[in-house]
C-alpha cells in the first residue's frame, strides 16, 4: 500500500553523524528564535528520502511552560498550496477532475475578479514590486482554468502570486461537481503520504490532535511576544492546514518517491520548465535557480500570527521545513519574483548545506 511505503521511508534509522552535522544549523535557529522573540519554532531536514535532523525550540503555550516538541503544530499558511495542488493534480490523473475546468465554475468568480482587479491590492489591480518589477492586474477577460490557476496565471501569461484567486479553487471544483477539497487532499495526499498530526482546516473531523497541540500565535510588539487571536478561516487551496513539521516531511518524502504523482511531472518542473531571472510558479511551487541549483519552495505567512518555510533542493535530495508561531520567517518576498534566497533562514541553510 502507498501509505505503508511512506511510513517505511520515514522509519529508516540514521547514523548519529548525520544528525550531528546539522548541530550548527540548530544553534543558528535557536539564535534566530530568540532574536525574533518567537516563542516556538520547529524544524526538520529531509535528506535522501528520510528525516536526518529535527529541532524543537522554545515553548508552545502562552505561559511558557510547555516545551516545543515533535507534536507541536502550527498554522502553515501558504505552505498549504503545494500540498493542495499536488492533491488536485492527483485527482485529475485519477480521472475524477478535469484541470481544464474554468475558474468561472465558481459562481462568485466574476464578482471576485471585478472587485479584486479594481482594488489597490497589487496582485489585484496591479503595480510594481519593491524592485520595480511590473505586477500585472488581474485579467477578468481571461478564461482561467484550474490548471492555469495552479500556475498562478489569473493575471496573464506571466505568473503573479495571487492568493485570493488561488483560494477560489475549491469553489470552482465543487461548482463543476467535484468532491470537496478536504476529501481530495485527505484521499490523494494525506493518507497515501502517511501524514499524521494534521488538520485540514478548523472543521476537519480528523484534525483533533493537530488542533490540541497547536502553538498559539504571537505578534512581536516592541520586542515582546503578544498573544493573538487564532484566525477562524477554514481550509482552502491557499491556506488552512495545521501541522507539525514531520507531517510536511511525510508529504515531501512521498512526493519525491512518486507515491502521489508520477515522477515525470516532478521531473518536468526541474528539467523542462525554463525560467527566467524572475523564476516561475508551477503546480503550487515557486521555482528558482540559485547557484546552478533548481529550487522548489513555498513560504507561509499568517500576518501577525504564524510563518513557515518549505525549501527543496531536489538535485541534492535535500529539504528544509521550518515553522514558527510568529511572522519571523516571513521576509516580504515579491509577488512576481521567486527569491527564497533572500530569506535569512533559507540563505543560511543553502550556503551551509547546498554548496
Amino acid at each position: 500500500m502507498r501509505w505503508l511505503l511512506a511510513l517505511v521511508l520515514a522509519a529508516v534509522p540514521l547514523p548519529a553523524s548525520a544528525h550531528d552535522s546539522y548541530a550548527e544549523f540548530g544553534a543558528f535557529l535557536e539564535r534566530f528564535r530568540r532574536d525574533s522573540a518567537t516563542p516556538s519554532l520547529s524544524a526538520v531536514v529531509v535528506k535522501d528520502g528520510r528525516i536526518v535532523w529535527e529541532g524543537y525550540f522554545g515553548t508552545y503555550d502562552d505561559e511558557g511552560e510547555l516545551p516545543t516538541t515533535a507534536d507541536t503544530t502550527y498554522s502553515i499558511a501558504s505552505v498549504t498550496k503545494p500540498i493542495a495542488a499536488t492533491a488536485i493534480v492527483a485527482e485529475s490523473l485519477a480521472g475524477d477532475l478535469d484541470l481544464g475546468t474554468p475558474m468561472s465554475a465558481d459562481e462568485g468568480w466574476a464578482d471576485t475578479c471585478e472587485w479584486l482587479s479594481g482594488s489597490q491590492i497589487p496582485f489585484g489591480g496591479g503595480g510594481a514590486d519593491r524592485l520595480g518589477n511590473r505586477i500585472a492586474p488581474m485579467d477578468c477577460a481571461r478564461p482561467t482554468t484550474l490548471a492555469e490557476m495552479l500556475d498562478m496565471r489569473a493575471n496573464g501569461d506571466a505568473f503573479v502570486y495571487n492568493p485570493i484567486a488561488f483560494a477560489r479553487i475549491d469553489r470552482a471544483i465543487s461548482g463543476a461537481g467535484g468532491r470537496t477539497l478536504r476529501a481530495i487532499v485527505r484521499d490523494r495526499v494525506a493518507e497515501p503520504s502517511g501524514m499524521r498530526n494534521v488538520a485540514l482546516g478548523w472543521h476537519d473531523p480528523e484534525g483533533g490532535d493537530a488542533l490540541r497541540f497547536l502553538a498559539p500565535p504571537f505578534d512581536v510588539i516592541a520586542g515582546r511576544p503578544v498573544k493573538q487571536a487564532i484566525s477562524d478561516d477554514d481550509f482552502r487551496a491557499s491556506a488552512g492546514i495545521k501541522a507539525a513539521p514531520r507531517a510536511i516531511a511525510a508529504f515531501d518524502m512521498a512526493y519525491d518517491a512518486g507515491v502521489l504523482i508520477p515522477p515525470a511531472l516532478r521531473k518536468r518542473l526541474l528539467e523542462e520548465v525554463e525560467i527566467g531571472p524572475l523564476g516561475d510558479y508551477r503546480q503550487g511551487w515557486w521555482l528558482e535557480d540559485w547557484n546552478g541549483e533548481r529550487l522548489m519552495w513555498h513560504s507561509g505567512w499568517d500576518e501577525k500570527r504564524y510563518s513557515a518555510l518549505y525549501l527543496k533542493v531536489p538535485a541534492r535530495r535535500l529539504t528544509l521545513i521550518v515553522l514558527a508561531n510568529t511572522e519571523a520567517l516571513w521576509w516580504g518576498n515579491s509577488l512576481v519574483k521567486a527569491e527564497v534566497s533572500q530569506s535569512p533562514v533559507a540563505r543560511h541553510f543553502l550556503e551551509r548545506y547546498a554548496k
